[in-house]
């Protein structure tokens, strides 16, 4: 496999020489389009008067929370912190693969993980998602483990595809894999998923499977730039993925606002029902157009590029009418739209139209 490098999308300023003057819609990032609650600002600010102060040797505070706010039979002991989902992942590398072991992604997947492993000198093979649907091929997974295989990952739902599945599909994945490989399962966008039953993930850490859930505070709870999300896992593996973390390895800033963020639930249901009501009015108008739009349950939406031209070249034409989406990753005729403010998306929806 080539060496993939993961890119990160641009910021609002760093693209204004093509966008003039205009507002900008960015949704090339899948953020929260209302930004962070008031409740987690507030938090983060009261930090800024001991900033002199060296914060918490550990995340026992965010633990504490996140056992509560999840409940289902979880303590504090099955949840680990880090700068954003990311480094979670990163963390469970550091642990679980050795270079020259063997990973198993499934593209279209997020670009960081294959960046990751390749940094890490892991092998990586591909099981990809099938044609068309984008659905996970199972016996792919399973037929590419090895004796060497140590990691899966799933995303789900799916970045950049926004497709999702349901508990057979996990439950054959996990019940086929070899007691040496384990399950990265990346739910990050879980909270958007109110038209479908996702797994229940977290029974599986309850019976001690080989599984680690990834969730981030940086989408529906709109602190992406605080970067801090966490893993779920058996105690017993966090307990060795602990053992990897730097020491203050979250500032006191993030862990007090994600602990707020938690407690906020007016502004993640103001953010979710955004997301449920933006989601069919924006398919609906991109299928009007012609043009092929993947079923999602995540605040981002893939479409496939008319006949004839490039997710290159429709993302730089949006930006010219100041409209930031991305191409979707290992796919070059698809782009990926983040869901944004009823505004943003009708900004969008005109300048697309203009470009089929």
């Amino acid at each position: 496999m080539n060496t993939y490098i993961y890119k990160a999308g641009l910021s609002t300023n760093e693209i204004k020489e093509f966008c003039g003057d205009q507002q900008i819609a960015k949704l090339s990032s899948n953020e929260n389009p209302f930004g962070p609650s008031l409740l987690a600002i507030t938090a983060a600010g009261n930090e800024l008067t001991n900033a002199n102060i060296y914060p918490p040797r550990n995340d026992n505070s965010l633990k504490a929370a996140l056992a509560q706010f999840h409940g289902n039979g979880l303590s504090s002991d099955n949840f680990f912190s880090a700068n954003g989902g990311v480094e979670v992942i990163s963390l469970i590398e550091d642990t679980l693969i050795k270079k020259n072991e063997r990973a198993i992604v499934t593209p279209p997947c997020f670009g960081a993980y294959i960046s990751s492993l390749t940094q890490k000198g892991v092998k990586i093979d591909k099981a990809p998602l099938l044609d068309g649907t984008f659905d996970v091929d199972v016996d792919a997974i399973l037929n590419a483990i090895t004796k060497t295989t140590r990691l899966v990952y799933l995303c789900n739902p799916n970045n950049p595809t926004g497709t999702y599945f349901g508990d057979s599909v996990l439950d054959a994945i996990l019940n086929g894999l070899p007691d040496h490989v384990t399950l990265i399962y990346d739910e990050v966008y879980y909270q958007f998923a109110t038209r479908f039953n996702l797994p229940d993930a977290q029974k599986h850490v309850r019976d001690g499977r080989n599984i680690v859930i990834i969730h981030s505070f940086s989408k529906a709870y709109g602190l992406a730039g605080m970067r801090i999300g966490y893993g779920i896992a058996p105690s017993d593996l966090v307990k060795k993925i602990e053992l990897k973390k730097r020491s203050f390895h979250i500032n006191a800033g993030s862990m007090s606002a994600a602990i707020a963020a938690l407690k906020d639930e007016d502004h993640l249901k103001k953010t979710v029902d955004n997301n449920t009501t933006e989601v069919p009015k924006i398919t609906a108008a991109i299928h009007k157009m012609g043009l092929t739009v993947s079923p999602t349950q995540a605040n981002l939406i893939m479409f496939k590029c008319p006949k004839g031209k490039t997710a290159e070249k429709i993302t730089a034409s949006l930006l010219s009418h100041g409209v930031m989406v991305r191409p979707a990753f290992f796919l070059p005729d698809h782009v990926r739209v983040s869901v944004g403010k009823p505004d943003e998306n009708q900004k969008f929806l005109i300048a697309l139209a203009k470009l089929v």
